[in-house]
């Protein structure tokens, strides 16, 4: 009996490694599989053929091989389900829908305003919901449902326990919510680290085991990687990099404490000064690019701003940059990753952020660690937590460790 489930075992574990092979080739051919998994050519046809039969592997067609003989290339079948990935952000909404290669079919965007009620925001998150189900470019049934929410999760119980740039927003079952709008399995994880799947399967993660994803936005957070696992700490509360103190008695934050990061960096804290500065009249250009409504500043007016050459603006961004870039140090001395992703909506503030982000990165990191450091900026623009939201759907059927949802 022993020798059956420790035969099992391994052609489960040939099957996941050969299924995920295949996904990060793009196409391959059995041959080019068995030497690479120093696997015999017949055990890896019959898995090959299993695969085939469950509709997760079909043919790409042919490639000519030294002997002369076509050698048939197999690829992931992404019709054969498709997926849903939900982004709940502060000031926004995106739905994206998927199949199984992570290839975009259809999205939904809807920008929300800080301070809606709850209700209304669970309602949002509905609509867009059901248009997905309901689209046109879906190529199969939909599977699951990825879900991502800033703040602390219970992933097991599906319940997103708070979201502190979220008003009101406290245990929220967001699974039980979803369940009766869709009877499929309901994943449920924090937003910066679906960022950081979305980076670790199609983005400047790709092949890479230790590495730190900084999501900056309307808050800020990090996705940490350690020998290929997202770490989510003991008691799924990683990542707090928004959190910790980088001006000792400076402003209170909404966590309790005071001069955290976010208070003097995130998308908010940035919007905030602006308010002050169109109040106090320290800038023109802001006044007028808002028509004098200071309660309509964001972050993104202070970078149209700091373009035009507003010297408030400019002198903001690069502040907020050299915060950030302290807090970074800290995590880069303690982690000595291979390579820092710089993503989430705040990097559109464009380069006065990013370059003096990445100045006080390198002046404040320990020299040797800074040296072997990749400092990347994410290609996934917005959409990279909702795409990492269909990727935490999907991701099960290529490890067979992740239970069902």
């Amino acid at each position: 009996m022993t020798k059956v489930r420790n035969q099992q075992s391994l052609r489960a574990h040939n099957r996941i490694n050969i299924l995920n092979l295949i996904r990060e080739k793009g196409k391959i051919s059995r041959v080019d599989i068995s030497n690479q998994f120093s696997i015999d050519k017949k055990t890896v046809s019959n898995i090959v053929d299993s695969l085939i039969r469950e509709s997760l592997v079909t043919s790409a067609g042919f490639k000519e091989s030294v002997a002369g003989r076509r050698q048939e290339l197999l690829q992931i079948n992404g019709s054969h389900t498709n997926y849903i990935g939900i982004d709940l952000g502060a000031t926004h909404i995106i739905g994206i829908l998927t199949d199984l290669n992570a290839k975009t079919l259809d999205r939904v965007y809807y920008e929300i305003r800080p301070g809606l009620s709850v209700e209304l925001i669970i309602n949002q998150m509905k609509t867009i919901l059901d248009k997905l189900l309901h689209s046109k470019n879906a190529t199969a049934p939909i599977e699951s449902v990825g879900i991502c929410v800033p703040g602390f999760i219970n992933p097991k119980a599906g319940i997103s326990i708070i979201s502190e740039n979220i008003p009101g927003w406290q245990d929220v079952n967001l699974k039980e919510i979803f369940k009766r709008e869709i009877n499929k399995p309901i994943y449920l994880e924090d937003s910066s680290r679906t960022l950081g799947l979305a980076e670790k399967w199609l983005g400047h993660g790709r092949n890479q085991k230790n590495f730190i994803v900084l999501d900056l936005g309307y808050g800020i957070g990090m996705a940490i990687f350690i020998d290929g696992k997202l770490y989510t700490g003991y008691s799924y509360k990683s990542g707090e990099i928004g959190h910790t103190i980088v001006k000792v008695d400076g402003e209170k934050c909404v966590c309790g404490n005071r001069g955290c990061l976010e208070t003097v960096a995130s998308g908010k804290a940035i919007a905030k000064e602006a308010l002050r500065a169109i109040k106090e009249k320290k800038s023109e250009i802001l006044y007028g690019l808002t028509h004098g409504k200071a309660e309509s500043v964001t972050a993104q007016d202070v970078s149209i701003a700091a373009s035009m050459g507003d010297k408030f603006s400019i002198n903001l961004l690069k502040t907020a940059g050299r915060y950030v870039g302290v807090a970074l140090a800290n995590a880069v001395n303690i982690l000595n990753p291979s390579s820092v992703i710089i993503g989430g909506g705040l990097i559109k503030s464009g380069n006065i952020l990013i370059d003096s982000l990445v100045e006080s990165l390198k002046k404040n990191t320990m020299m040797g660690i800074i040296d072997d450091l990749q400092i990347h900026i994410s290609q996934l623009d917005v959409d990279g937590s909702a795409l990492g939201s269909a990727l935490l759907a999907l991701q099960h059927i290529f490890d067979f460790n992740i239970p069902a949802g």
